[in-house]
C-alpha cells in the first residue's frame, strides 16, 4: 500500500466530516484531561498532607491530647493536669517531652501594629521535641519557663506585620495588653495542609500562659520522644493504661483523653484518600469507556456509509489488511491528536487551579509525573484502539460484489 497515499486519504477524510472527527476525539481528549488533573491534584495535595504529617508526628513522637475527641475537645478537655503528665514519664522512661497550652487567637500589638495570631505555651524543650528552632535571636531557657518570664517567640509572618524592615528581637510587644520581650523569630515554616498560616504565631512559655495569663490548671497536651520508634504502639498503649489509672475510669467508660502516633494518623489519611484513589481512576475510565464507544458507533455508520466505496477498492485489487490499517489508522490518528489537546488543557487547568491549592493547601507548584502523563496517553491510545478494532474487521469481511450493488 501507498504509504503517503494512504495518510492523505485519511486526513482528507477527517477535514471533509470534521463534526464526526471533533465527536471521535472529544470523549478522549476529557479523559486525558480529567486523568491528568485530577491524578496531579489529588498526588500532590496527599504528598502535602503525608509531608506534614511526618513533620508534625515524627516516627518516634507520642502526642497526649486532652478530650474525648480525636485530636481534642469534648468532654475532659480542663482534666489534663502536669502531674498526669508527669506521673506517665516517671512510669515509661521517656526520653522528652514538652507540654503546650494551647489558647487559640489573641490580639498583638506593638507601636500601633495590630495583629490577630495564634497564641500557645511550651518549654524550653519544644525546641528539640517539635523540631522548630529560632532563625533570629535565641529560644526558651529552663529559667524562663521555672520564672515565668514574660518572653516572646514569634512566626516570621508576626514579624512581618508587628515590625515591618526590622528585627523584633529585644523589642516589646503586648498580648491582650501584657508586655512581652520579643526573645525570637522562629523558623519560618509555612502553610499547613488545611490553609492556616504556621509563621502567623506567637508561643510563649507555659507557665507563663497557665500562671499569669489564663490562671488555670489543666494543659491542652504533650508530646514525647521515644528511645526506640518501634515501640512507640506499645508506649501508646501504657499512656492509655496510666492515664485511665489517673483519671480513674473505669470499666467501658470512654476515654478523656486521646494518644495520637504516627502510624494513627498514617492510617487516618489513607483512609482519607482512599475515596479519592478509587473514583479519581473511576471517572477517568468512565470517560475513556464512553468514548470508545463513541468511536465504535460513528465508525460502524461510516463504515455502513462507505459501503459502495470499500467495495470498489476490494474490486480493484485492495486487501483486507489494507482496509483494516486504514480505519485503525484513523482512529490511532484521532486519538493522539486528541490526547495532545487533552494534555494541553490540563497544563492549562493545572496553573489555573495552583493558586487556589497554594492558599487552600500551601501547595506552590503542581508537576503531573511521567507516569500520570504515560498512563492518560496509553489509555487514550487503547481507547481508539478499542472502538476500532470491530468497525475495521467489519469493513475487511464485506463482500466487494455485495458491497458494489
Amino acid at each position: 500500500m501507498n504509504q503517503p497515499l494512504l495518510l492523505r486519504t485519511v486526513l482528507l477524510r477527517f477535514w471533509r466530516f470534521k463534526a464526526k472527527t471533533l465527536f471521535m476525539g472529544l470523549g478522549i481528549t476529557v479523559g486525558v484531561l480529567a486523568t491528568v488533573l485530577l491524578q496531579t491534584v489529588t498526588g500532590s495535595v496527599r504528598e502535602r498532607f503525608s509531608a506534614f504529617v511526618e513533620r508534625s508526628y515524627p516516627a518516634d513522637s507520642i502526642v497526649l491530647v486532652a478530650g474525648s475527641g480525636f485530636m481534642g475537645g469534648g468532654e475532659g478537655r480542663n482534666n489534663l493536669r502536669l502531674s498526669n503528665v508527669e506521673t506517665v514519664v516517671n512510669s515509661i522512661g521517656i526520653k522528652e517531652w514538652d507540654p503546650v497550652v494551647y489558647v487559640g487567637f489573641r490580639d498583638v500589638k506593638r507601636a500601633g501594629n495590630s495583629v490577630n495570631v495564634g497564641l500557645a505555651g511550651y518549654s524550653e524543650k519544644a525546641e528539640n521535641v517539635r523540631r522548630r528552632s529560632v532563625q533570629d535571636g535565641d529560644f526558651f531557657t529552663a529559667e524562663d519557663v521555672k520564672n515565668r518570664a514574660n518572653v516572646a517567640l514569634i512566626g516570621s509572618t508576626t514579624a512581618a506585620k508587628l515590625f515591618p524592615g526590622e528585627s523584633p528581637v529585644g523589642a516589646q510587644l503586648f498580648i491582650d495588653n501584657v508586655p512581652f520581650q520579643v526573645k525570637g523569630v522562629l523558623e519560618t515554616v509555612g502553610v499547613d495542609p488545611h490553609g492556616n498560616d504556621q509563621d502567623s504565631t506567637i508561643q510563649i512559655p507555659y507557665t507563663t500562659l497557665l500562671d499569669k495569663m489564663l490562671k488555670v490548671s489543666f494543659i491542652s497536651g504533650a508530646t514525647f520522644l521515644v528511645e526506640d520508634p518501634s515501640h512507640v504502639e506499645e508506649v501508646r498503649n501504657e499512656i492509655i493504661r496510666i492515664m485511665r489509672e489517673q483519671h480513674q475510669l473505669g470499666e467501658g467508660q470512654k476515654d478523656d483523653f486521646s494518644v495520637i502516633t504516627p502510624a494513627l494518623m498514617q492510617d487516618l489519611l489513607d483512609k482519607t484518600f482512599r475515596t479519592f484513589n478509587i473514583f479519581v481512576p473511576l471517572i477517568a475510565a468512565t470517560a475513556f469507556l464512553i468514548s470508545a464507544l463513541v468511536i465504535l458507533s460513528i465508525m460502524q455508520i461510516s463504515i455502513k456509509g462507505r459501503t459502495p466505496e470499500i467495495g470498489l477498492r476490494k474490486a480493484m485489487g485492495a486487501r483486507s489488511r489494507d482496509l483494516q490499517t486504514q480505519i485503525i489508522l484513523e482512529v490511532l490518528i484521532v486519538s493522539a491528536v486528541a490526547s495532545f489537546l487533552g494534555l494541553v488543557l490540563a497544563q492549562i487547568g493545572i496553573h489555573a487551579v495552583t493558586p487556589l491549592l497554594a492558599a487552600k493547601f500551601g501547595i506552590k507548584q503542581l508537576s503531573p509525573p511521567g507516569m500520570v502523563l504515560a498512563t492518560a496517553v496509553c489509555a487514550a491510545m487503547a481507547t481508539g484502539l478499542l472502538g476500532g478494532i470491530l468497525p475495521a474487521r467489519r469493513a475487511a469481511k464485506l463482500n466487494p460484489v455485495k458491497a458494489l450493488k
